[in-house]
Order: C-alpha cells, then sequence, then structure tokens
C-alpha cells in the first residue's frame, strides 16, 4: 500500500481533528469596581481600591485649641503627626454622642496627611461596574462628595470621592476665625 506523503498528512489531520477539544465560546467580560465598605458618620460609603492608605484604631488625640469643632486633635502615628478629623462632625455638624468611634481611615496625599473616623468597617467588596448609578439617592450631608453609588441589598452605597472631600469639605481649614473664637469664648 503506498501512501502519498500529503495523504498520510491529510488523514492525520482528520484523526487530530476528530480527537480534539473544541475551542472554548468566548465568555462575556465583567468589569468590577473594587474598593471597602465603610460607615462615615453612620452613612454607607464605598472607597476605591488605592483611594485611603490604611484604617488604623482611632489614637489618642491631643486637642489643638482654636481649632474647628471637628478637628479632634493630632495624634502620633508612624513616625508622623496625624491630624484626626470627628467624621460625624464634618458631616453632620453634630459630634455623635453613642459609642466611640473605634477605627479612622488614613488618607495620604502630596500635601495631605489626616484621619477621619469612621462609624463602622464592613469590608472589601467588588461589585460589577454596569451597576453603577450617577442618580442613586444619596444621603444630602455626603452627596456633594460624592461620584454616584450601587445599589446593594436595597441600600444605596454612596462612593465617595476624597479628593472632593479633602478640596471642598473645609478640611483645608481647620482654624476658627477670630469672631469664631470670640463666640466661642462668650458661650463656654
Amino acid at each position: 500500500m503506498n501512501v502519498s506523503a500529503q495523504q498520510a498528512l491529510e488523514t492525520m489531520q482528520r484523526s487530530y481533528a476528530h480527537d480534539a477539544v473544541s475551542i472554548p465560546a468566548p465568555q462575556e467580560q465583567v468589569t468590577y469596581w473594587v474598593g471597602t465598605h465603610l460607615g462615615l458618620a453612620g452613612i454607607h460609603v464605598l472607597v476605591g481600591e488605592g483611594e485611603i492608605d490604611e484604617i488604623i484604631e482611632t489614637p489618642a488625640t491631643t486637642s489643638i485649641p482654636g481649632t474647628q469643632p471637628w478637628v479632634m486633635g493630632l495624634a502620633a502615628h508612624k513616625g508622623s503627626l496625624l491630624p484626626i478629623v470627628n467624621g460625624d462632625a464634618l458631616l453632620r455638624k453634630d459630634v455623635y454622642d453613642g459609642l466611640v468611634r473605634e477605627y479612622t481611615m488614613v488618607i495620604r496625599r502630596p500635601g495631605t496627611l489626616l484621619g477621619i473616623t469612621l462609624s463602622q468597617v464592613f469590608g472589601n467588596l467588588k461589585l460589577p461596574i454596569e451597576h453603577h448609578a450617577m442618580d442613586i439617592a444619596i444621603d444630602d450631608d455626603i452627596a456633594n462628595y460624592c461620584l454616584g453609588g450601587f445599589p446593594k441589598d436595597g441600600k444605596p452605597l454612596a462612593v465617595l470621592d476624597i479628593q472632593k472631600l479633602i478640596t471642598e469639605s473645609g478640611l483645608s481649614d481647620a482654624s476658627l476665625t477670630h469672631r469664631e473664637i470670640d463666640e466661642e469664648s462668650s458661650n463656654g
């Protein structure tokens, strides 16, 4: 039996094609938003991955006279002084008098290092980006510092824009004016 090289290759190709595993069907690619689910002043917020430096136990602070009511004071942290801001007083304009805020998120940006107290730490989340909505119902006290949100378990989770919070909430001006100091002295 005389088989040409061409015929041998064709036979081999048919044999391999019959036994070969089929190419998998392309799967739909899902893009995820990844970050941390926190409670800030009792509001459920999401902070994108890499937006905060770390979450620490709220450290002991030394108060600073002549500062806004939301400034708790300075704390020693990793060889630096870390200003600690009361998240409730900053956003709600009222100091929370319930449980002690046990955790603080540390924000480190060029020219900025500060800690903001948290009401809760829920953990990391991974949500399909297609569920993100800009028109989601967000608490009025934090809406100006958010970039939409995600619905999760029937609750809106606001995506906190740390840069907006730093630049637009007054965090850069923690000192009281002379008038505010005089009013504070006369009320005290």
